[in-house]
């Protein structure tokens, strides 16, 4: 009987049991498991070099033979093992030295050729190899590209190599292991990719480059591929599952929009118009829409939110839109009120109403709803024809009962609120859509939950900018919708990258600004001061604060806000901020995403090189809100320009940012994997956006076609395997 890719390690290999416990804590428990512990690196021993030509302080290859082998100890009591080295082609003796390496002068093969790889050091005239790894030399086998693994405590390269390469790989080529292809025959022929055993074997000893990045090549295709199946497969699930409350198919109507962006005091923008059209046709079919709105700071979410929303509350439907912070919610709720406003003001409602469905209200009836469940000076009061509500944790008591009650009942169309939306007292009517804001911000579970109520239209929207190949892996499972341009009116921000030295210009321009009836936002990357090595030249919030409110604008009004603070302080702070109560607000990254103060004009950013590219232009998305010209310093500790940062000065556009983000800095620094949904990948690299549009192709080639998981096992299992491992993320 064969071995499979599945068979437990210790089935297959010899292990001490203190190295299965220890391997099982790092999850490598199968074949599979320990063939997909990759190389780190490859040195390369294709060129050896001879006595004449050893260079010190860089790597060399040599063949050769351990003549003797010996340990000493140093005055300070640490021990070395000396071994006395013949080089092949010159026949001269170097001496190998080893430190604190027990055991190697037991091991340590005499009189047999063998090839080492060490770093030489010159004392005195005389050559000597550092620490040389040693492999037995079998001709052209030993030679090509040398697989360095990474090394853990509880394993060391040396135990990782004997066990792959002298235990384990053995069985794959005698064919006591049987590894199957996971990716059907014909994507292989027609990408030309190599069979998945011959791609392993290659990755854990490639004779040259070429061979190896083929491998590589193929590994990643399957990675990829697999992945996209497991999205395509969850999206295909969630549109099956059909409740009977699911919405019905809605025919597009071009009318309804044409008129509703009459009533508009601006043009959409194409970009908009683009989205909106999506999204309606995603309505024509009979199953719910899952799709991802990715928009740059300011490019006009909440307008494309409402044309989603209208068509199916004018067919009888509920709509909910959940923001991340009650400040957030609070400011999309008055979005859409205002939208609603200003549609009824111009008899928009008088040529289209709302498809009565079963325990909708009656306008004339006692149980017309009420405006007094959210009192907020801040938002306007309810349209009278379509009734939006604000649902948040500090709504309770018998107003929070109220507004559960003529939700359960249709008396509701719009309920905008937080995550307390998700609460299991939340029961819809008939919920037809879910729009989620910030989706960075909102969980797997969370929109597990939300999708348990029902089986509504899902809508994401996002103002962090992700590259194209990243949202494809990321959000496999949703279409995509993009708003890559600014409604027209939005001023440039104009950014400058600001030394220590230019420090004092920008105060005084700031007391300049606010003179003239402006605000400033100061972002710091610490709450509090730090000594840690690399942080003490950072300024902290509290520091900023002191230092602003105390000794340079004393005679300005500065807050201070920061995540340690209760989420309601720091919401009152900010609508402070936005009353124009303070000038100055000094503040962490919780502004990042925030509400709108259009009369703030200035962004200070403290240590802005700690800050990748993305949230940089985040924080600069705070400003420019208004009809007032508007500037981003960037502040950073070094007297020297920074590359990275001088990106900000020249590019506007938060898409481009991103992708220059990731190329610096990888996608776990900018998004944070596990928050943002992105898988850890092995082999496939998110740069490459050729190998994740041709994996994403093939996926749903697959399954429009006639083949399945049933007649591909290996496909399958890998598939299963996939979703288990996103789950536990």
């Amino acid at each position: 009987m064969h071995n499979t890719l599945l068979t437990p390690l210790d089935k297959v290999i010899t292990i001490a049991k203190k190295h299965y416990i220890e391997l099982q804590k790092n999850n490598i428990v199968t074949v599979q498991d320990l063939l997909s512990y990759f190389p780190r690196e490859y040195e390369d021993r294709s060129n050896f070099t001879d006595f004449a030509n050893i260079r010190a302080d860089q790597t060399n290859i040599l063949i050769g033979e351990f003549l003797s082998v010996h340990k000493e100890k140093t005055r300070n009591n640490f021990q070395l093992v000396k071994a006395q080295f013949r080089e092949n082609t010159s026949q001269q003796i170097i001496e190998c030295v080893w430190f604190n390496a027990r055991g190697i002068d037991k091991t340590l093969p005499l009189h047999q050729k063998v090839m080492i790889s060490a770093k030489a050091k010159l004392n005195y005239g005389k050559i000597s190899l550092q620490t040389p790894k040693v492999q037995k030399y079998e001709g052209e086998i030993s030679e090509g590209l040398f697989p360095i693994y990474p090394t853990h405590s509880f394993i060391t390269e040396k135990w990782f190599f004997r066990k792959l390469h002298e235990e384990l790989i053995p069985q794959i080529h005698n064919g006591n292991i049987n590894i199957p292809n996971v990716v059907p025959s014909y994507f292989l022929e027609k990408f030309n990719l190599l069979n998945k055993k011959e791609a392993l074997l290659i990755l854990h000893y490639p004779k040259d480059k070429i061979s190896l990045k083929k491998a590589q090549n193929s590994l990643a295709f399957e990675e990829l591929f697999v992945l996209q199946l497991v999205s395509l497969y969850k999206k295909q699930n969630i549109q099956n599952a059909k409740h009977e409350s699911c919405v019905q198919a809605i025919p597009l109507n071009a009318c309804l929009m044409k008129d509703f962006f009459k009533t508009l005091p601006f043009t959409p923008t194409n970009a908009q118009k683009i989205s909106i059209f999506e999204i309606l046709k995603d309505y024509e079919k009979p199953i719910p829409m899952q799709r991802l709105l990715e928009g740059d700071v300011g490019s006009g979410k909440t307008l494309v939110a409402m044309c989603a929303i209208l068509p199916l509350i004018l067919e009888g439907y509920q709509a909910c839109i959940i923001a991340p912070t009650e400040i957030l919610a609070k400011q999309l709720f008055r979005g859409i009120t205002e939208f609603l406003a200003e549609a009824e003001k111009q008899d928009f409602f008088k040529k289209y109403k709302i498809k009565k469905l079963e325990n909708n209200y009656n306008k004339n009836s006692e149980n017309k709803p009420d405006n007094t469940l959210f009192e907020c000076e801040e938002i306007i009061e309810n349209n009278h024809y379509i009734q939006t509500e604000f649902l948040s944790g500090s709504i309770k008591g018998k107003k929070r009962e109220k507004l559960l009650e003529k939700l359960r009942t249709n008396q509701i169309q719009i309920l905008v609120g937080t995550h307390a939306i998700l609460e299991d007292p939340v029961i819809f009517h008939h919920l037809g859509l879910a729009i989620v804001d910030e989706q960075h911000r909102f969980g797997v579970m969370q929109r597990e939950k939300l999708l348990q109520k029902a089986s509504p239209h899902f809508l994401q929207m996002s103002a962090t900018p992700i590259p194209r190949s990243l949202a494809i892996v990321a959000f496999g499972d949703m279409d995509l919708s993009v708003l890559n341009e600014l409604p027209p009116g939005r001023q440039k921000i104009e950014t400058k990258v600001i030394t220590e030295t230019g420090r004092r210009t920008i105060e005084l321009f700031i007391d300049d600004q606010i003179e003239k009836g402006r605000q400033a936002f100061v972002i710091c990357p610490l709450v509090e001061t730090s000594e840690s090595e690399g942080f003490e030249d950072l300024r902290s919030v509290e520091e900023e604060f002191i230092r602003l409110s105390k000794h340079i604008f004393p005679h300005r009004k500065v807050a201070i806000l920061h995540g340690k603070m209760k989420s309601k302080e720091k919401d009152e702070i900010m609508m402070d901020f936005k009353n124009k109560e303070y000038d100055i607000l000094v503040a962490t990254s919780v502004v990042e995403v925030g509400v709108d103060v259009p009369n703030a004009t200035i962004m200070i950013i403290e240590g802005a090189e700690r800050f990748g590219l993305s949230q940089l232009h985040q924080f600069r998305g705070r400003v420019g809100r208004g009809t007032h010209k508007s500037y981003c310093f960037l502040l950073h500790t070094k007297s020297y320009r920074n590359q990275r940062l001088s990106a900000m000065e020249t590019t506007q556009n938060g898409f481009e940012l991103a992708e220059m983000d990731m190329k610096m800095r990888g996608t776990g620094e900018i998004f944070g994997l596990k928050q943002s949904g992105i898988p850890d990948l092995k082999m496939a690299n998110l740069m490459d956006g050729r190998k994740i549009v041709d994996a994403k192709e093939s996926a749903e080639e697959f399954i429009h076609s006639k083949d399945s998981l049933e007649s591909h096992l290996p496909l399958k299992y890998a598939v299963e395997a996939r979703k288990k491992s996103m789950l536990s993320q």
